[in-house]
């Protein structure tokens, strides 16, 4: 924000400076008029010459003093301006060479400037990306099977266009290559005069390690979560860092989508008991769907109710549970039911079909636990 607030800084001396000039111009052109003026009216015996002296030596006065406040902050600017070009050069030079992708958007997410790590890690030219929307970078595998991963990128942008910063973890692809990355990006806000004018999005791809991925052999870890939507998306990612040792890129993905899924339904219809009706009724409203579900909801639910995830990882398999604490539901009519186009937003519907699709799912009686487990082929 520092860079902001120095424009802004400087933007305010260039109007102080048009005023101080244009008050010291009229000054001086209306210096041989106030002469001829007093002495005029001392020829007339209008004013006494000790009332001309002093009315004259405190124009003189006001005179000096603008020429003087003009100068010194002529002097102000210009040093101004010489440290913000150094500060610019820097940042570019330190953007030029930056590990971390780094991409300006305007308002409406498009692509309008990149560094060259973008180039260097995901192979995109500048003639293949510049004036793209920021999805052109993405695997689109992802957002054709995922609706969810669409909804939690458009409801991070709305939280940029509110003037926040974002965080997310998406799924790029490697152009002209079959290589898929997950790159951690945070999108912040850049604003001039109170009005939106850029995006800026900053990039850093999520590296396996190397001691994970040669001696890891289990692991176990238990996450309890509030009903903060905005977690899921960075929840999942930590929940599959350690899988590519055994799965395809894509497999892997294919599972974070389904955590996704599985969590924000637990959250959802859950813990937040969002039934069909209710949700159909809200996503044909104006603005962020999420936004008018934390309006509509039980407000105790909301603040006291927890997720549970845990998650089990082996040499031959994946496992996760995750819990909420809603009223449940009869799961068991759902098991072996295909959807149709009129559960096209419902968890019971295509997100349920989802999940079989990518583990073995199981359900405790209540329905309010989901068990999936992914198996590993054997090498």
């Amino acid at each position: 924000m520092k860079q902001l607030r120095t424009y802004t800084y400087t933007h305010n001396q260039k109007k102080w400076i048009i005023l101080l000039y244009i008050i010291v111009t009229l000054l001086i052109i209306t210096l041989p008029l106030i002469i001829y003026i007093f002495i005029y009216l001392v020829s007339r015996h209008v004013v006494s010459i000790q009332l001309y002296i002093f009315l004259f030596t405190l124009f003189i006065i006001t005179l000096v003093m603008g020429i003087c406040i003009t100068i010194r902050f002529l002097i102000t600017a210009s040093r101004e301006i010489v440290t913000s070009k150094n500060e610019l050069a820097l940042k570019d030079v330190i953007i030029q060479h930056s590990d971390e992708i780094i991409i300006l958007l305007d308002m409406f997410g498009k692509i309008i400037s990149i560094n060259p790590a973008l180039t260097t890690i995901l192979r995109f030219t500048k003639e293949e990306i510049i004036n793209q929307p920021f999805r052109a970078i993405l695997y689109e595998k992802s957002f054709e099977d995922s609706i969810r991963l669409r909804d939690l990128l458009l409801s991070r942008f709305k939280d940029v266009f509110k003037g926040y910063e974002a965080e997310i973890v998406l799924p790029c692809k490697v152009q002209h290559y079959s290589e898929i990355k997950s790159i951690a990006f945070k999108l912040i806000p850049v604003f001039q005069d109170n009005k939106l004018q850029y995006i800026l999005a900053i990039g850093r791809v999520i590296q396996s390690d190397y001691l994970t991925s040669h001696y890891l052999k289990t692991e176990y870890a238990e996450f309890i979560i509030d009903n903060n939507i905005r977690m899921v998306n960075l929840l999942s990612y930590r929940l599959t860092r350690n899988l590519e040792p055994y799965l395809e890129k894509r497999e892997i993905i294919r599972i974070q989508l389904g955590l996704q899924e599985a969590i924000i339904n637990a959250i959802e219809h859950g813990n937040l008991e969002i039934d069909f009706e209710t949700k159909s009724r809200l996503k044909k409203m104006e603005g962020n769907y999420w936004d008018h579900v934390l309006d509509e909801c039980n407000k105790e639910n909301l603040e006291t109710r927890k997720i549970t995830v845990k998650y089990f990882l082996s040499s031959d398999h994946v496992k996760y549970t995750i819990a909420d604490e809603g009223r449940g539901f009869d799961w068991k009519q759902y098991m072996n039911t295909t959807p149709n186009g009129n559960l096209i937003y419902n968890y019971h519907g295509v997100g349920f079909a989802m999940l079989q699709d990518v583990f073995e799912l199981s359900f405790n009686e209540k329905g309010n636990e989901i068990t999936l487990i992914k198996y590993f082929k054997s090498s």
